[in-house]
């Protein structure tokens, strides 16, 4: 089998990707030296009003941001089943009507990503477990510099590229690429051996990359 190449179209703030991490992990030392898995921010909530209900939307801002926040508790409660990693959904406040979009979380990954490629994703991974098990309000500046303190990125770089502009542009480029090959929902999975490759827009499991990773190599 050729070198593999997995690219996952997702948000720090998922739930769905944080549980999907032993698959991922399992998948590495299945074929140690023969796959790469890279991740692109996609931004899931430009804004969270787009996912309030009308009912939630009909109360003052911060109310009505309270009750999504709670009813997005039992989403990623939901969830923990998939890969039976921990949630912990006390007292999630996540957005307020200062704090209302997601993409500060994938800008900061970004800036992860031109610190120090290498702790990335483990910046990455720890951003999730900060927002999905401790709760804490990483759509903030303070908290998204915090969790790269924890990772050992070097502070006034990862500020730099944070708030300078550097990491916002290329999460810019993330959602243009998203958007390209026509990213409907979150995660998605660009699968590709050599010159062949499949798009997957669905949540799949491992036995289902292995069969597509068959699939592909044995493609004319």
């Amino acid at each position: 089998m050729g070198r593999i190449t997995v690219t996952i179209f997702t948000d720090p703030m998922m739930g769905l990707s944080y549980e999907c991490q032993p698959i991922f992990d399992r998948l590495k030392k299945t074929y140690k030296g023969r796959i790469e898995i890279k991740h692109v921010m996609a931004g899931l909530v430009r804004d969270v009003s787009d996912f309030m209900t009308p009912e939630e939307r009909s109360y003052e801002p911060e109310e009505g941001i309270r009750r999504y926040c709670r009813r997005l508790a039992g989403i990623y409660k939901s969830e923990e089943s998939i890969g039976n990693l921990p949630i912990n959904m006390e007292g999630l406040h996540l957005f307020d009507t200062e704090h209302r979009s997601s993409y500060p979380l994938c800008i900061a990954y970004e800036a992860a990503k031109l610190t120090d490629q290498d702790k990335a994703d483990d910046y990455l991974f720890r951003l999730r477990e900060a927002t999905i098990v401790e709760t804490r309000q990483t759509t903030r500046e303070d908290e998204l510099i915090r969790v790269a303190k924890e990772v050992g990125l070097n502070e006034t770089i990862f500020r730099e590229h944070l708030t300078g502009g550097t990491a916002e542009k290329e999460f810019r480029k993330d959602l243009e690429y998203s958007r390209s090959i026509g990213i409907r929902g979150l995660p998605a999975y660009l699968i590709q051996i050599g010159e062949r490759r499949m798009l997957v827009q669905s949540l799949i499991g491992y036995d289902e990359f292995i069969r597509i990773f068959g699939m592909l190599e044995n493609r004319k």
